[in-house]
């Protein structure tokens, strides 16, 4: 079946989302696939106390839009981003970068492909 695809987000609708054992924020899905060429779209959020810069690699291409907070990305062998709400980011699969949200609440939808 093709779209469309809806979603409601609210307080009972967020996992946490872990990297290395370390809670890093909340995500919420929209929508994915793991079939052949997988992708999902969703939300992630990082509400209260700012977590520890964490390392995150891009397994998909990944693309953000920064709906809210301020993040630093340092990609490994790239630029270091300063990403606010309302600028957009694009990352290959295979990068890897160091995360640093400098301020919340911080909201990021993301599109992985």
């Amino acid at each position: 079946m093709t779209g469309p695809w809806k979603t409601h987000v609210d307080a009972d609708g967020w996992e946490p989302m872990e990297l290395a054992g370390e809670t890093v924020g909340e995500v919420h899905s929209l929508r994915s696939d793991d079939g052949e060429r997988p992708y999902e779209a969703g939300l992630w959020r990082v509400i209260g106390d700012l977590p520890a810069p964490f390392a995150y690699d891009f397994e998909q291409n990944e693309t953000i839009h920064v709906l809210e907070g301020v993040v630093v990305i340092a990609v490994t062998d790239g630029p270091v981003l300063e990403l606010a709400a309302g600028d957009i980011a694009s990352f290959a699969a295979g990068s890897s970068a160091v995360w640093r949200i400098s301020r919340t609440p911080f909201r990021e939808l993301f599109v992985l492909s």
